[in-house]
């Protein structure tokens, strides 16, 4: 149950949960906000990548940012210097 009492229970203001599910009226406030304002956005963010941010489309919505092909490593090779996964 979703009620003042439990979301000032979670002691956290950054917490992006803690007034979910989003109003209608939330919503169009955090669509209405500029990009640079938005505490979805990372401060080495290049805001000129961000097509749209988290939550302003549908309830699964991620957001939408450009990332460079070389900062992706879709191989399935370890990252230099990282294990691969279950191996220490």
């Amino acid at each position: 149950m979703d009620t003042a009492a439990s979301r000032a229970d979670h002691g956290n203001d950054d917490d992006p949960t803690a007034d979910s599910p989003r109003s209608e009226a939330a919503t169009e406030d955090l669509q209405d906000s500029p990009i640079a304002e938005s505490a979805a956005v990372d401060a080495d963010t290049d805001l000129d990548d961000i097509k749209a941010l988290p939550g302003t489309g549908g309830p699964d919505d991620g957001g939408d940012i450009e990332v460079d092909p070389s900062e992706l490593n879709l191989s399935g090779d370890s990252i230099p210097g990282h294990p691969k996964p279950g191996e220490e």
